[in-house]
């Protein structure tokens, strides 16, 4: 059987409870992440981290729960531009990762499916959060240039907080969010489902992608940082000027004062 499998990301995290209440029509299979049974042939899984893995994907299915999780979320907004997808064989003689496509034997477990849907929703997240990488990276590259071409910058200091606020945010989300890239504890109680599970994580190159993210925070944070010193080091020096000249205009206008008297 050829299963297609989807990943959709909302920027909002998601309270698992209170889904879970907003969907109680439906059977909750497991807790941790919250897998649910919306009918015989149709399974979402639901990260508090705000990816949604449909299996199997049908367009339908996906927009009736995405509008119920949509209900409970600060922020409803759903990543249309960022998505993930494969197709798991599940009639195959044994174990096998391919571009976009795993193979299963036809007895695999329900824990195998459930690993795959978590990897596929972590790697959801990491291609959103490096899309917004990436754009606050082009946001500040003019600035950059200016100040190599020019030795000046203009940008205000508001838009310089935002860009390390920015990298801040991502990287609280990495670090706790996404720090749901611990292995399942399924993974402690079978060599086979450890190995299954790192054979995954290297599919989906889980740790490269966190690593190359990791580079692009740092370097925002840095050049950030840089320039946040240039133009509170160039308003300090602004007054400067300004206390200097306020200074020469007040003995300038003592000395007509004493001229006149």
């Amino acid at each position: 059987m050829r299963i297609p499998l989807k990943a959709w990301y909302f920027i909002s995290t998601v309270d698992e409870k209170v889904v879970r209440k907003r969907l109680s029509e439906f059977t909750v299979e497991f807790e941790d992440p919250l897998m649910i049974k919306i009918n015989e042939n149709h399974h979402a899984v639901i990260t508090s981290f705000g990816a949604v893995v449909f299996l199997p994907f049908d367009e339908d299915v996906a927009r009736l729960v995405s509008s119920r999780i949509q209900e409970t979320l600060t922020n409803p907004q759903l990543v249309e531009e960022v998505e993930d997808r494969l197709f798991v064989e599940t009639d195959k003689e044994g174990v096998r990762f391919f571009n976009n496509e795993i193979w299963l034997p036809s007895d695999y477990t329900p824990t195998q499916m459930r690993i795959i849907a978590m990897l596929l929703a972590q790697s959801v997240a990491l291609d959103y959060l490096d899309r917004e990488a990436d754009r606050a990276l082009e946001a500040l590259s003019p600035h950059i240039g200016d100040l190599s071409r020019t030795g000046n910058i203009k940008i205000s200091n508001r838009k310089i907080l935002k860009n390390i606020g920015f990298a801040m945010q991502t990287r609280q989300a990495v670090l706790t969010n996404l720090a749901l890239f611990d292995k399942p504890a399924e993974t402690w109680e079978s060599d086979d489902i450890e190995d299954f599970y790192q054979g995954l994580h290297d599919f989906f190159d889980i740790p490269e992608r966190q690593e190359v993210l990791n580079v692009k925070l740092d370097f925002l944070s840095e050049n950030t940082r840089i320039l946040f010193e240039v133009l509170s080091s160039r308003k300090s020096h602004n007054l400067e000027i300004i206390v200097i000249l306020l200074i020469a205009l007040e003995l300038v206008a003592f000395g007509l004062f004493e001229a006149v008297r």
